[in-house]
């Protein structure tokens, strides 16, 4: 209801964050392609409004990526601590899917709501026409499901 009809969750999330990347298309690019070759699903990717030369990026992955991950760093660091990624696990994502979204308002608001109400803080927040992707702390999972389908009747 609500522009929602399904609810599901994923644990074992990890988010790569790389702050002050160098602000390009080709870049960007280049950081999501050294993780697919090696074969990381990444999803949930999130771009910051460019500050000068610079952009702050994040993306998440399963955690049991998480060695994939580290062995690819220096294709994309060349050893440089200042391009270092920040990384950190035990996460959980939660999507709000529904057809409806697209001609629904305030679905968003109405998903927010519901978390700040039971004390959840979101870690990062992702969207579509058709869905809604929230990463919290994966401690606070069972009682963000149950007041995401309080809020939606799901």
């Amino acid at each position: 209801m609500y522009g929602i009809s399904k609810i599901t969750s994923q644990q074992n999330i990890m988010l790569i964050t790389f702050p002050g990347a160098e602000y390009s298309a080709a870049n960007l690019a280049e950081h999501l392609n050294v993780f697919a070759r090696e074969g990381v699903v990444l999803d949930m990717i999130c771009q910051s409004i460019p500050h000068g030369a610079s952009v702050d990026y994040s993306f998440t992955a399963n955690y049991s990526d998480f060695a994939t991950v580290m062995k690819s760093l220096p294709a994309l660091t060349g050893g440089r601590a200042q391009s270092a990624p920040l990384i950190s696990g035990g996460y959980s994502k939660l999507n709000l899917f529904g057809e409806d979204m697209v001609t629904s308002c305030g679905v968003a608001a109405r998903a927010l709501a519901a978390l700040a109400g039971a004390n959840i803080e979101i870690v990062l927040i992702t969207t579509s026409d058709l869905d809604i992707s929230l990463l919290i702390r994966q401690q606070d999972e069972d009682a963000a499901l149950e007041a995401l389908h309080k809020a939606f009747e799901v």
